[in-house]
């Protein structure tokens, strides 16, 4: 899952990078340019500035070391790019990581002895700066912090640091320190220096845990092998994220075991142990909560961070969950799950929750504000996420099952659709404009002007709920695509084993075979040798890619569950079949409650219009830097016309947004981005639902949805397109950062203003077109051989857009896992446009040219453009899948006049050497999962001729 990352905006002023010598400046009248000599001077003392920083991170004056590395953390904010790299290539990461390893890891000799307040001060500063450079710089400066070693000061020091001091920040403060009198200047002196660490940690140690753990936390999405290396200490990070995570840390009153029952969140004992002795307890209810009342929390900040960094570790990384789980002999529930699952349960934030470590204990309890509220709702997203990811699991163990009924309740479930069906992007676009003319922009930044009746407190409320709503499509994305398996659907549980495999076969036989299995090849690293050799190394299963749909992972490596997958399908199938028939669901369906059933039916009944509403772009998406102002400016009263639909809008007015609405932008932007993958997420689930209930099924989904769905989806492409035309740099640039290579390309971006910035708006283009064409994929098989009157209307200009604009696109071009997507997605949808009911004899022909082009020819000479052949194995099946699909009945009207009097049985024919010969290129060591799908395509094409062969010879 992607990072909710909070950028700020940088300063606009460059430096200009001449290669052009200096004119000669004896002579003032024979100097052109008078300022260069000044700018050069000027660019001399800045870098002198700079290396004195550099030096002083190094200075034996402690006071020293904190400004220099104070001042950096904030420069790295502010710098232009140019400079920025000049200190990265000054050793500024090496310099920061080794003012990390200072401070000494916890020994029982100084058990409540904290660092000096100088050495921590420093340290704390040096990974401000690094979190910086973590969350604003390319992927490729983590891989550079990991090289330096930065996970060793991390996982060895500061970890177990905040874990250990953690009990001590939030208990009562100690008492100052005092010398024995008569006291000497050194005793005295000694007592200071500890009464300010002490007052140095207090004052910081929520900083510096939130530095840590975001650290931590954009290591874990980076690549699998920094998070083979976070592995290590797998015990460090889950323990210290679940202990700032505890109910009683936050504020939360525990559920009882039946409270959780009623919620559907445990079964017999599943909490019980958790909830201590029942009758104990509610004498002292009164008490208990006027004690924690007093208690010093957590602040939501640094739980979020906490839970951000749990949910980014734990993430296709099995190798974590067991720290989250009890021991193989134990028979208490897991202490971990329980705090999520409070957590997730709770609707509302602890009534004190704002109250921070240095508060009086006397001080009244205060109501959650504005933004503990926000704040609260991303944590039951983050914990919805966490359990999800365990649930995922084929574990049978008893606190599993329990959060897999508890992610089923319909009070889980509003988590993530109460934050969809509320959301009103207009809505917040035009309030967000009436604020941001309200801000003073030479006002300075204190607590009154970012109070939360402010204007400024009023947007970053705005910028917090679409970044939570962000962050929630992407956690409802991973759920449409995994799934919730029922208790008994498990290998080893009654009815699973062989006959549960067969009928997974049977299904991928009804989504037709080898289609199926190619179909995930849109999302095969087949490209990128190094993240495939990273992900054998962790064990994953990286290359069985099987249904289509889009998963947010380290380095964009998405994978896949099959079994996960096929149940929802199931539920899905059930909460739209009225007449309750259930042969075809599995033993796990049969057992689902009537809470899980109408989840299902509120999922399929309202989910695809509100996705659909937040993947249309407003008039603040998709905008290039250059489309703010430096300063604040009024908004149009027009600007919201200028959003037609189509995701161009940088270019459709020529007025200049504020500046202040840009980290605002970049989220809506993002959302509709993560709309679009749920979007397209729900539909496979929609049509493998569909498949397998056959065609009256499918024709039971609202036609009018399914139509506007159909048509939304390729105008969203198309506008799409239209922008990575019209603005900014070429979508060639912005794919390889797309297949995370970003960071590797990075360096040689043009230099120009905002061309990062450019660049990762023509990335979430090319995402929106991946995603959407797995949405009209999805549509075309809701749509195929429906019942009378309620198939999808398709128009005569779709089959041209598809072939000759998306799959001829340069984001379809480039030789990248999400190119590939978006071409495999492609000829999915036109295999299945060109075997619709109706289908002018024209369409299909030209369909059926189309992938007969791709395959190639007997000999080289023979062949067709190399641009128009299949470049990758997974692009090479789907085009035989569909071909064959296409005119494997030949009772259809179009087969005499297109496929026998066309030639394409000839021509089908003489292509079989040359698909052999492409696929024998494929290593059956290294792939060998493709390679054995490449070999049953080949034997199904070989097949159909013969079939094909055989019907001519009968008709003669």
């Amino acid at each position: 899952m992607g990072k909710v990352r909070h950028r700020k905006q940088t300063r606009a002023a460059r430096v200009a990078a001449s290669s052009a010598p200096l004119t000669d400046t004896s002579d003032p009248t024979n100097n052109p340019h008078p300022n260069q000599h000044r700018e050069g001077k000027k660019g001399q003392r800045r870098d002198a500035e700079m290396q004195d920083l550099l030096d002083k991170l190094r200075a034996p004056e402690g006071r020293d070391r904190v400004f220099a590395a104070s001042t950096l953390s904030s420069l790295i904010l502010s710098l232009p790019p140019m400079q920025l790299r000049l200190l990265l290539s000054r050793n500024l990461i090496g310099l920061l990581i080794e003012r990390l390893s200072t401070l000494s890891a916890p020994s029982s000799s100084s058990s409540s002895t904290p660092p000096p307040s100088d050495d921590l001060s420093t340290a704390i500063e040096s990974l401000g700066a690094l979190r910086n450079l973590a969350v604003s710089s390319p992927p490729h400066i983590l891989s550079e912090m990991h090289n330096k070693r930065l996970l060793l000061p991390l996982a060895t020091v500061h970890l177990p640091l905040l874990a250990h001091f953690l009990p001590h920040q939030l208990a009562p403060p100690p008492a100052p320190v005092k010398p024995a009198l008569p006291a000497t200047a050194e005793q005295r002196r000694a007592a200071d220096a500890a009464n300010e660490a002490h007052d140095t940690l207090r004052r910081s140690f929520w900083d510096w845990t939130e530095n840590v753990l975001t650290l931590v936390w954009c290591l874990a999405e980076s690549n699998t092998k920094i998070l083979a290396g976070l592995n290590a200490h797998a015990e460090h990070i889950v323990a210290l994220c679940v202990a700032l995570l505890d109910e009683d840390r936050l504020g939360i009153d525990k559920l009882d075991g039946d409270e959780q029952r009623g919620e559907g969140a445990a079964g017999p004992g599943g909490m019980d142990v958790e909830a201590g002795a029942a009758g104990g307890k509610a004498l002292k209810k009164k008490d208990v909560k006027r004690e924690k009342a007093k208690r010093l929390r957590v602040p939501l900040f640094v739980a979020v961070a906490a839970a951000q960094t749990l949910h980014a570790f734990i993430s296709s990384n099995p190798a974590a969950h067991t720290h989250l789980l009890s021991s193989a002999g134990s028979f208490t529930f897991s202490p971990a799950l329980s705090t999520l699952l409070s957590i997730l349960l709770t609707p509302t934030p602890p009534s004190s929750s704002s109250r921070s470590s240095t508060a009086s204990t006397d001080a009244a309890p205060a109501g959650p504000s504005s933004s503990d509220v926000d704040a609260w709702a991303q944590l039951r997203v983050l914990a919805f996420g966490s359990l999800l990811e365990i649930a995922k699991g084929r574990s049978k163990r008893r606190d599993v099952e329990t959060v897999r009924d508890a992610l089923r309740s319909d009070v889980a479930q509003g988590v993530l659709l109460g934050l969809v069906g509320s959301a009103r992007l207009e809505d917040s676009v035009g309030e967000a404009k009436k604020v941001a003319g309200e801000i003073d922009p030479t006002a300075l930044p204190n607590q009154h002007t970012t109070t939360s009746d402010s204007p400024a407190g009023k947007l970053a409320a705005l910028e917090r709920q679409s970044q939570t709503l962000q962050l929630a499509l992407e956690v409802l994305s991973e759920w449409l695509a995994s799934g919730l398996p029922a208790a008994g659907s498990f290998d080893g549980a009654p009815g699973a084993g062989a006959e549960g495999e067969e009928e997974d076969d049977e299904e991928q036989e009804a989504w037709g075979g080898i289609s199926m299995e190619v179909e995930g090849g849109d999302d095969i690293d087949m490209g990128a040798s190094d993240g495939e050799g990273e992900d054998e190394a962790m064990g994953g299963d990286q290359v069985n890619e099987a249904d289509g749909v889009i998963r947010r992972r380290r380095g964009d490596t998405p994978t896949a569950d099959d079994s996960m997958l096929d149940d929802l399908a199931a539920t899905a199938g059930d909460g739209d079949d009225s007449d309750g028939d259930s042969g075809d669901d599995d033993d796990g369906a049969a057992a689902e409650t009537s809470a899980t059933k109408s989840g299902a039916l509120a999922l399929l009944s309202s989910l695809p219009l509100q996705l659909l509403a937040l993947s249309r772009p407003t008039s603040l998406s998709f905008l290039s830097p250059s489309s703010f102002a430096p300063s604040p400016l009024d908004a149009p009263a027009s600007a919201s016309a200028s959003s037609s639909g189509l995701i161009s809008t940088s270019a459709s007015s020529a007025d200049l947004v504020p500046h202040n609405l840009a980290p605002l932008a970049e989220a809506l932007t993002t959302v509709h981005v993560r709309a679009t993958e749920a979007l397209n997420n729900l539909y496979v689930v929609l049509s493998r639902a569909g498949a397998a209930k056959g065609a009256t099924a499918a024709a039971r989904r609202d036609a009018k949805e399914l139509q506007s769905v159909f048509e939304s989806a390729l105008q969203l492409m198309l506008g799409a397109l239209e922008g990575a035309r019209t603005h900014g740099p070429t979508a060639a640039a912005a794919a390889p950062a797309a297949s995370g290579k970003k960071g590797k390309g990075g360096d040689k971006a043009p230099q120009q203003q905002g061309g990062d910035e450019v660049d990762e708006v023509q990335e979430r283009r090319l995402e929106v077109v991946m995603a959407a064409a797995g949405v009209v994929w999805g549509c075309v098989r809701l749509g195929l051989d429906p019942e009378p009157g309620a198939g999808l209307v398709v128009g005569p200009d779709t089959t041209p857009f598809l072939i000759q604009q998306v799959y001829a696109s340069p984001f379809a071009a480039e030789p990248t896992p999400s190119g590939e997507a978006i071409r495999v997605r492609t000829l999915g949808a036109l295999g299945y446009l060109g075997r619709r009911q109706g289908v002018p004899a024209e369409e299909n022909a030209q369909i059926g040219r189309f992938l007969l082009s791709l395959l190639p020819a007997r000999t080289p000479a023979a062949s067709t453009s190399p641009s128009t052949v299949a470049s990758t194995p997974d692009i090479l099946l789907q085009a035989i899948d569909s071909l064959i699909d296409l005119y494997a009945d030949e009772e259809r009207e179009y087969d005499v006049p297109v496929f026998r009097e066309g030639g394409m049985l000839q021509a089908l024919e003489g292509s079989v050497p040359g698909v052999r010969a492409a696929i024998k290129k494929v290593d059956r060591n290294k792939f060998p999962e493709l390679r054995s799908r490449a070999d049953g395509a080949l034997e199904n094409l070989v097949a159909f001729v013969g079939y094909r062969k055989e019907v001519v010879k009968q008709r003669r």
